[in-house]
């Protein structure tokens, strides 16, 4: 790991984790400076971030497919959070699957 980047990882699992304990999960998407544009190291620095914090047993990480392209991301929720109903009961743009 270069120096200085361990802040960033710190700045990121911050982000998560308070996006996660306020709605209840957060996709990759949510904490890239801008979703349009993320360049495929910051969505890495994003999912590392969010396993980390798995790993920590902080939070769920789930997969999400978008509905209307198919493709797919990264998500953390809560650990109570059940991310697949909880979209579908929303009529939500995405489906949930755990991640494995």
């Amino acid at each position: 790991m270069e120096k200085g980047q361990q802040p960033l990882q710190s700045s990121l699992e911050d982000i998560i984790l308070d996006r996660v304990n306020g709605p209840g999960w957060v996709a990759t998407r949510g904490v890239v400076k801008d979703p349009r544009s993320a360049e495929a190291s910051e969505i890495e620095e994003a999912e590392q971030a969010m396993r980390n914090l798995a790993k920590r047993g902080l939070v769920r990480l789930w997969r999400l497919t978008v509905e209307h392209d198919g493709s797919k991301m990264m998500a953390a929720a809560r650990l109570d959070l059940e991310l697949d109903k909880d979209l579908e009961e929303r009529g939500a743009w995405a489906r949930a699957e755990p991640y494995e």
